[in-house]
């Protein structure tokens, strides 16, 4: 019997072993990503973020020559690999009572059109987890690139214009008040995406971008809403070699939806903000049109009025595993400023556009690990009148106009552009 009880205990031993083993936490790094080829046809030129036009932004405007032909009326074919993206999810032991874990992530669109097909560093952040909270440290998402909400467009970008795009070094703390009802603060400065105008003039501003997120989520129903809040300074020296203090302050607000049903899911997110040209939006500031004092007139010393801006989308899309169809709409509007400006001294994106607008519908076909798509977008921008030489440049004197003393758009050319996507990928 004592044989027996032996020989049982050795066959188990085994088993008892591998339970234990279960039990003991996993740490280490898993790599994922995917291998992306897209084949691009554009009706027109358009203005996209490495000049290989995949990444398209808006339609580029309409420029005559002297027999009065549209010079951008130029179609343009391309075939690219350069969004193939690379990710690495980290896992290990706890720290300061927390579950710690960590993300790299990146693809080949380097930082600028200089360095396009150079590796890029995406995400690089650190995470505390506790039982109701989080901490985030690093490069990741801005606040305002919803991760529960945004457009699953087929096109690089995810809705790029309309809806906010930027990834910003950050440290977002985050706090559950039940498993359905969050509240986020974070604290941002400026990384890749940068705003127009100074490089530096967030970050000379001395003050962090912050942001309020509150959000409610469940399987059924996601909404939530945010505020933002960022300083820029322009400049520190103005033209006459006179130091200056100026700063242009600006604030965002923006809301958003998601119904997730069986059959179709439902995104609807709005934004009413002021430069919010470094996330690759219509946005900007200029020069206030104001009586300046002699001392101020003498230093060259100016004042700054953000341009308001709207900008609102509606993504459907159907939820099946194998086939998937989807709708995107966007349309951004703007709105000018809230007092006189010299429209000359815009700084920003767009600021000679009066709208932008979107339609794009898309069908999606999974097998296992392969994804097949196919998307077209058409897009318009409604861009001021104005004199232009062939490079597309205000004529040196020559009236602006088509923008009124605002910031508006009053008189405008609309440019339309058809996007035909086709795009393979591969998903490891």
């Amino acid at each position: 019997m004592k044989k027996v009880i032996i020989a049982v205990a050795i066959l188990a031993l085994p088993f008892v072993v591998k339970s234990q083993e279960k039990e003991k936490p996993k740490f280490g790094i898993k790599f994922s990503g995917f291998i992306r080829n897209d084949v691009i046809y554009n009706s027109r030129q358009v203005l996209a973020a490495r000049g290989e036009n995949d990444f398209v932004l808006v339609p580029d405007q309409i420029i005559l020559d002297e027999d009065g032909n549209d010079i951008n009326a130029v179609p343009n074919f391309n075939i690219i690999s350069f969004t193939t993206r690379v990710r690495a999810k980290i896992t290990g032991p706890n720290a300061f009572g927390a579950k710690t874990s960590g993300l790299i992530e990146g693809d080949f669109l380097g930082a600028t059109g200089v360095s396009k097909f150079n590796l890029r560093l995406r995400h690089a952040i650190v995470k505390l987890d506790w039982e109701k909270s989080h901490l985030m440290m690093g490069q990741y998402w801005h606040p305002m690139f919803v991760t529960d909400c945004y457009p699953k467009t087929l096109s690089f970008g995810a809705g790029i214009t309309f809806n906010p795009f930027a990834r910003n070094p950050q440290i977002r703390y985050t706090y559950n008040f039940t498993d359905k009802f969050t509240v986020s603060a974070a604290v941002l400065s400026q990384g890749m995406y940068r705003s127009k105008g100074d490089h530096y003039s967030q970050q000379n501003s001395g003050i962090p971008e912050s942001n309020i997120h509150i959000q409610y989520k469940s399987d059924l129903l996601t909404v939530g809403a945010q505020f933002d809040y960022q300083v820029l300074k322009p400049r520190l020296v103005t033209d006459s070699n006179y130091t200056t203090n100026t700063t242009v302050s600006s604030m965002s607000y923006l809301a958003y939806a998601k119904l997730s049903l069986k059959p179709i899911t439902i995104k609807l997110y709005g934004i009413y903000g002021q430069s919010n040209d470094n996330m690759v939006m219509m946005g900007g500031y200029a020069i206030k049109d104001r009586e300046y004092t002699p001392a101020e007139v003498s230093k060259n010393i100016v004042e700054y009025i953000p341009y308001n801006t709207l900008s609102t989308w509606l993504d459907f899309e159907t939820t099946g595993k194998k086939v998937q169809f989807g709708l995107f709409l966007g349309y951004s509007k703007n709105m000018g400023a809230a007092d006189s400006v010299l429209t000359s001294s815009y700084t920003g994106r767009w600021g000679n556009v009066n709208t932008l607008m979107r339609v794009a519908p898309r069908v999606i076909v999974t097998s296992n690990k392969f994804k097949v798509g196919f998307e077209v977008e058409y897009s318009t921008a409604d861009y001021a009148e104005q004199k232009l030489d062939a490079n597309g440049i205000a004529v040196a004197g020559s009236d602006i106009g088509g923008i009124d003393k605002f910031g508006n758009v009053t008189n405008f050319n609309t440019a339309n552009n058809i996007k035909f996507l086709l795009s393979v990928a591969y998903i490891f």
